[in-house]
């Protein structure tokens, strides 16, 4: 009788000792907002790169108008640096200001950094972050880095280094095949990027070259091998990882992966939108615009190639039709 008694204690004891915790922590995040207003968003759902994109628009107002971030958790943001460094939102946080204010749809807003208010972004809020602007980049780098080491991949030596962003669904539920006609942009066919491999073999063309397919494919064998068919180049190798591949596996190791090879190809997906924004990449090639075809499908027409010699370097930025 004495051991149930003692176990029944064990299990009351703990809950009380972890919202003891928490209540410290709430306690300490109200005294660092101490009456200013603050920013926050609205999560949208999406994946991790759209959940990128919506701390970078606050971060970006919170620097604008002096005035803390709440930040929102979302998956994988505990395995980061920001994790330690802003404060989290809570609903009880949010009690503690005088007025919360959502923010339009459009630009037409102005913050006060004195008027204990919460101003809360939606991913529809226009916010146009100065990309050129190197202070909030190398910020931004600082809160997006890994709070632990990464295994990452390896990049072979004497080479130039390709890092391929291939797009396909994967088993993510939202990717349906109506999705992916309404953004083709973001799932880029396969004979995209084996043209702008081509493109890069003709650039580095006395250099051997090393490709990297990241990729939520389940099968990334099969994109390999129709990229060596296509290709036929023996100064072209190329890599992938064998096991494990979904939308939800490996996704900081293939993100912080990426940012270290020399070129990068990606579709216009946010995931490495980030990569090329936050990494140390000299090339990136990605699609602009599509066009029709007689038969109702779509083909790229203009694509971007953006160049510079260093990380700390503003782009170069040349347009290519596709005839």
């Amino acid at each position: 009788m004495k051991s149930n008694k003692f176990f029944l204690l064990i299990i009351c004891y703990i809950p009380l000792y972890v919202l003891s915790e928490y209540r410290s922590q709430e306690t300490s995040s109200l005294s660092r907002i101490n009456g200013q207003s603050a920013i926050t968003w609205i999560p949208s759902g999406g994946r991790f790169g759209d959940n990128l994109l919506s701390y970078s628009k606050a971060l970006w107002l919170s620097q604008k108008y002096n005035i803390p971030v709440l930040y929102v958790p979302f998956p994988y943001s505990d395995q980061l640096v920001l994790h330690e460094q802003e404060t989290m939102y809570t609903p009880e946080i949010e009690q503690s200001f005088a007025t919360i204010t959502h923010l339009p749809s459009s630009s037409h807003y102005h913050l006060h950094n004195n008027t204990n208010t919460l101003y809360v972004s939606h991913w529809k809020t226009e916010i146009v972050i100065d990309w050129f602007n190197q202070e909030f980049v190398e910020e931004l780098k600082k809160k997006i880095a890994p709070r632990s080491p990464i295994e990452k991949i390896i990049i072979p030596a004497d080479c130039i280094s390709i890092a391929i962003h291939l797009r396909t669904g994967g088993s993510f539920a939202a990717d349906t095949e109506q999705e992916k006609e309404r953004c083709p942009l973001r799932f880029a066919p396969d004979e995209f990027f084996i043209a702008q491999i081509q493109r890069l073999a003709k650039i580095f063309n006395k250099e051997n070259l090393y490709v990297h397919i990241f990729t939520d494919h389940p099968e990334p064998a099969i994109l390999a091998q129709k990229f060596n068919n296509a290709l036929n180049d023996p100064r072209i190798t190329i890599g992938y990882r064998e096991q494990n591949n979904s939308h939800k596996t490996n996704v900081l190791e293939d993100f912080f992966s990426m940012m270290d090879f020399d070129c990068l190809i990606r579709p216009g997906s946010h995931f490495s939108r980030f990569v090329q924004r936050l990494g140390k990449n000299k090339v990136v090639i990605f699609p602009e615009s599509v066009r029709k075809k007689p038969d109702g499908t779509t083909i790229i027409n203009v694509i971007n190639m953006k160049t510079r010699a260093h990380e700390h370097e503003r782009w170069k930025t040349k347009k290519i039709t596709i005839t």
